[in-house]
């Protein structure tokens, strides 16, 4: 009875065998580890974008140029980086078996798939190489709709900034200044606005209380984080060589591929 239930089983593993077998996909520590690695390669031009908004808002607003408020920024994206990331990569785009239907119906595997070289998008990492400039732009535009979500004027990263310019930016008035002072702040604050080139200028004048337009400096604050990080990105990224400065073809190419 044993032999029989062995032959039983023999048979059954060959028969297994013998069907079409799917591609792997990118599945468990292959995604997890990819998304990571693309996380601390993209470590270097993160820095490079958050020193040019320091310098951007020690422009602005007449900052000392030791003053890191882009730093909130930075722990914000800290938060979203791998979520956001792993969502633009996988689910969004490379997800899925790669088999193929022939002419007889039968699923068979295309060739180069799951790796090294896989001519059809789904979740292999033989996928992911064969269309790296979509990997690679992927990567890149998750990264400018991070950036979009943090500097929403309503973000809690966006309001930490705020309060981190507002709190560095140097006064010359007493603590103790009078009701009149008070009421001449917004006058001098806005006299030294200067509007040529849209840009502006602070003279140094704390604004405080009700002593100046909120809407208006969150306005400016905006307009300096969008063009120092949203249109920064693409400088920093060389959107004008194929994102080279943000690609790392052939060592990514090589991590990717360690994975079945």
């Amino acid at each position: 009875m044993r032999f029989y239930n062995v032959l039983a089983f023999l048979s059954t593993f060959v028969a297994v065998s013998l069907l079409p077998q799917s591609a792997s996909a990118c599945e468990g520590p292959c995604i997890t580890n990819i998304t990571n690695e693309y996380i601390e390669r993209y470590a270097t031009p993160m820095n490079t974008l958050m020193n040019h908004t320091n310098l951007r808002l020690a422009s602005r607003f007449n900052l000392l140029s030791s003053t890191n408020c882009a730093s909130h920024l930075k722990d914000a994206y800290a938060k979203v980086a791998y979520a956001s990331l792993e969502n633009a990569i996988f689910p969004s785009y490379f997800h899925g078996k790669c088999q193929q239907r022939t002419a007889n119906g039968t699923l068979v595997n295309p060739p180069g798939c799951p790796n090294p070289d896989c001519p059809v998008v789904c979740g292999t990492p033989g996928s992911m190489v064969h269309f790296f400039p979509v990997l690679r732009n992927i990567t890149v535009k998750a990264h400018e709709d991070i950036f979009t979500l943090l500097i929403k004027q309503d973000s809690e990263s966006f309001q930490d900034v705020k309060t981190c310019v507002l709190n560095a930016m140097p006064t010359k008035k007493s603590p103790k200044e009078s009701a009149h002072d008070k009421r001449s702040i917004s006058r001098l604050f806005a006299a030294h606005i200067s509007r040529s080139s849209g840009r502006h200028t602070y003279s140094g004048i704390l604004p405080r209380e009700n002593s100046y337009d909120d809407a208006i400096f969150e306005k400016d604050l905006y307009d300096v984080l969008q063009l120092g990080m949203v249109q920064m990105w693409s400088d920093v990224c060389d959107a004008r060589k194929d994102f080279a400065n943000c690609s790392w073809e052939k060592p990514m190419k090589a991590f990717i591929l360690q994975f079945p």
